[in-house]
């Protein structure tokens, strides 16, 4: 099975949708339902292309087409990142993985996927493979943090695509350290946009965000005995653990610590 997460961003603009702690032992379900040759992932976007298993060749130019507004059901402001949308994205961004060849390129970070093409609803990348890459089985691999009616989403969401190269250049340089997986995510159960869906989406302020005058969430940890005390929190999660499985995690803009 392929290491298909690059990095665990949770960046946005405003940087207020954080995970502070995220324990997870659940399967890695990541993977979108394809129809009528459309990715709906398991948050906002849906991809358009390349289709899963579409061949691809190191030094020619591989076609990224992603429509983020949910085949028309979402409203403009809702794609740009710090919109305060209930239903809105933070970020999006794009590697290239394959734990076969140990390589993990930066396809396409920070906002600038998500903001330009202003006006339309379909945001286009042609990446050029880099000749260094060598053949083998790799993800494009999608990570969207955003909101949906108002709760916090991370998915993450492999695109397979085998890469030939027949005569590599070179050993490519990678910054991008491969993760072992399955790492943590928040993903919706389905996307709310595949056709047929009932899902209610909302589109309005979220009135639930917290301002600059707000105070900072703050916890106390003691220690008595030489033992840390953790204070003692009920969360309530909007998708329901499986079997065997914990999480927990708190959506916050700043948080604070102090240890007594």
């Amino acid at each position: 099975m392929l290491e298909v997460l690059a990095h665990l961003s949770f960046l946005g603009s405003r940087s207020f949708l954080f995970l502070f702690a995220f324990f997870v032992l659940v399967p890695y379900h990541v993977a979108g339902q394809t129809i009528n040759g459309q990715t709906f992932t398991n948050g906002l976007a849906v991809i358009d292309s390349p289709s899963p298993s579409n061949p691809g060749q190191a030094g020619s130019t591989i076609s990224i087409a992603l429509d983020v507004s949910g085949n028309g059901k979402l409203p403009p402001a809702a794609t740009l990142p710090g919109s305060g949308l209930d239903t809105s994205y933070e970020s999006l961004e794009i590697y290239l993985v394959s734990a076969q060849t140990n390589i993990n390129i930066t396809v396409s970070s920070g906002p600038a996927f998500l903001t330009g093409e202003s006006g339309s609803t379909v945001k286009h990348l042609n990446w050029p493979i880099p000749s260094c890459v060598p053949a083998g089985d790799y993800n494009l691999t999608f990570y969207e943090t955003s909101r949906f009616n108002g709760q916090g989403v991370f998915t993450i969401t492999p695109i397979p695509i085998p890469i030939s190269n027949p005569n590599p250049s070179a050993q490519c340089v990678n910054p991008n350290p491969l993760q072992a997986q399955p790492q943590p995510s928040k993903p919706l159960a389905q996307s709310p946009f595949v056709p047929g869906s009932t899902t209610p989406t909302s589109s309005g302020t979220n009135t639930g965000a917290r301002t600059g005058s707000d105070p900072a969430l703050t916890f106390t940890l003691t220690v008595t005995g030489g033992i840390l005390n953790f204070p003692t929190v009920t969360v309530t999660a909007s998708a329901t653990p499986t079997t065997g499985s914990c999480f927990l995690f708190f959506l916050y803009q700043s948080t604070s610590l102090t240890i007594s």
